[in-house]
């Protein structure tokens, strides 16, 4: 439950983030437009009025005459003519400036005016930004004759200002929402943990009382048999009451392995040694399927690891490719030493159907549609192995493709 907690969490910041992403991108273009459209519109106005700021009564009664200054914003006041700070340059047919008027300005002089003009000169547009000024470009006879620079110190300064604000209060607002749901998440997951832990508990029971009548059932039978009075029916009770019995371990081993990868100790293991030792017993019965077992493992693979559940891990991948190889077919085990820890590859021929790959770690998801025990499967074995690399926090993958079935697993170090 504790991984489900911080995944549910790791989703609600993702998207608490994401949208006040989006929406501090939207807002930051919107301030800047519309500063950009501000600026652009008294530059526009100065352009109309011969370079020149006009009063207010003269404002006006140009917007009368004119419907052309309906289009210039409407916080327009006594003190407009006096606060624009702009300055503006005249140009020969040659690009080259013949006067400045600084008349309303005083912190520009005519060096970084000329500088100005040629930054202003090398950009296509009509209008933009050189620094912290807005420029507009006036043509005659399609060739610039004289450039408008307005300064928007302030206008930036709010600009900035606005962002700041917004993206903080953004990260704040996240941070909170996070924290809140962090919190909350505890009385969420509840529900869930306190059904995980039943589902858990009626599955030890249920396997508990069962083991008791199996073994009954299983040693009446074994009884019949050594009376002489066995036949194919007691020797099907036997084979059948093995096979739910082992059905029964697995399900037991599947509702204790959570308890278990969260208490258990990792220790240093020499993976060669280990899978020399856990595939041993499997060599006879690929002597008997006349299968050929092969090991190519590397020297001084070593990693921290449950000694105990990786030994299960190669046990089940075994297993599954011995029941699976065809008769005179293979399997093969690779062990190879990586930068972040180790990979281990099981690979057997089959000519039989092959497997979904996608659904061979679903609990007891058997390949043969009829689901039919003439292999000695129960279905749940992949199951613990992939419990088993989770545990590890590793990952494990099936490819099945040309008669070969793989398996990799990537444990880390």
């Amino acid at each position: 439950m504790k991984k489900m907690r911080l995944k549910m969490i790791g989703i609600v910041f993702a998207s608490v983030v994401a949208a006040f992403m989006v929406m501090t991108i939207i807002l930051v273009m919107c301030f800047g437009a519309y500063r950009n459209r501000q600026a652009d519109q008294i530059t526009a106005m100065i352009s109309e009025n011969n370079g020149t700021v006009p009063q207010l009564k003269d404002y006006k009664q140009q917007q009368k005459n004119s419907q052309s200054f309906e289009r210039y914003f409407n916080n327009y006041n006594e003190d407009s003519a006096y606060r624009t700070r702009f300055f503006r340059i005249f140009l020969d047919e040659d690009k080259k400036v013949t006067n400045v008027n600084m008349d309303h300005i005083a912190a520009v002089d005519e060096k970084k005016a000329v500088r100005m003009t040629k930054m202003a000169m090398l950009r296509r547009r009509k209008v933009g930004l050189v620094g912290s000024y807005r420029y507009r470009k006036e043509y005659k006879d399609g060739q610039v004759r004289s450039i408008i620079f307005l300064d928007c110190k302030e206008n930036q300064s709010f600009y900035h200002l606005a962002v700041t604000i917004t993206i903080t209060v953004s990260t704040l607002l996240t941070c909170l929402i996070t924290v809140i749901f962090a919190i909350a998440s505890k009385r969420a997951v509840r529900p869930f943990e306190i059904n995980s832990n039943r589902q858990k508990q009626f599955i030890t029971d249920a396997s508990h009382e069962l083991k008791t009548p199996l073994a009954i059932i299983s040693a009446n039978a074994e009884v019949l048999q050594y009376k002489g009075d066995g036949n194919e029916w007691t020797q099907n009770i036997i084979d059948q009451t093995k096979h739910m019995g082992k059905l029964i371990n697995q399900l037991l081993v599947l509702a204790k392995l959570d308890e278990v990868q969260e208490k258990s100790e990792k220790q240093e293991a020499d993976l060669k040694l280990l899978l020399e030792e856990t595939t041993r017993p499997f060599e006879e019965v690929a002597t008997q399927k006349k299968v050929t077992l092969k090991l190519h493992l590397e020297e001084g693979v070593t990693i921290r690891v449950n000694r105990e559940q990786i030994a299960q891990l190669v046990s089940i991948l075994t297993e599954n490719a011995a029941k699976y190889v065809n008769d005179g077919g293979k399997i093969v085990w690779r062990l190879t030493k990586t930068q972040h820890g180790a990979v281990l590859v099981v690979k057997n021929t089959t000519e039989k159907e092959l497997p979904d790959t996608k659904r061979m770690f679903d609990r007891f998801y058997r390949s043969d549609s009829s689901r039919s025990s003439k292999t000695g499967g129960q279905g749940i074995g992949l199951s613990i192995a992939k419990k088993i690399v989770d545990s590890h926090k590793g990952s494990i993958t099936a490819k099945a493709g040309d008669g070969m079935v793989t398996f990799r697993v990537s444990l880390p170090k």
